[in-house]
């Protein structure tokens, strides 16, 4: 009887460290991911001026890492809006330079965080 409970509390042990080790490496995978989409989204907002072509900005930002499904062009109080999402810790942290344009001009970048 009792090597059979010494072998349960082995292998409990053997689970709870395999557990602690899987959310170890979440949470180190997570600070990596939110440094990263925020220096992105950052970097995306500084790199856009006031008065620049928008045909291709989309594009540029998928090629950059945005999210793809996520990056689109939508209509903001009368002006075009793109929402740049760059992906922090999954599955809620997003990071986006939000862009304002009016004919195919930019108005402003601004960058944002939802969380």
């Amino acid at each position: 009887m009792l090597g059979f409970l010494k072998k349960l509390a082995l292998g409990f042990g053997k689970v709870l460290l395999a557990l602690f080790l899987i959310f170890a490496i979440y949470v180190a995978y997570g600070v990596y991911a939110e440094k990263s989409a925020s220096k992105k989204a950052a970097a995306m907002c500084a790199s856009i001026t006031r008065g620049a072509d928008t045909s291709a900005l989309r594009e540029l930002a998928v090629s950059d890492g945005a999210s793809e499904l996520q990056t689109r062009w939508f209509k903001s109080d009368g002006l075009d809006a793109l929402f740049i999402t760059y992906i922090g810790l999954p599955p809620f942290s997003r990071y986006i330079c939000v862009v304002k344009a009016e004919h195919g001009r930019v108005i402003s970048a601004e960058q944002a965080h939802l969380d």
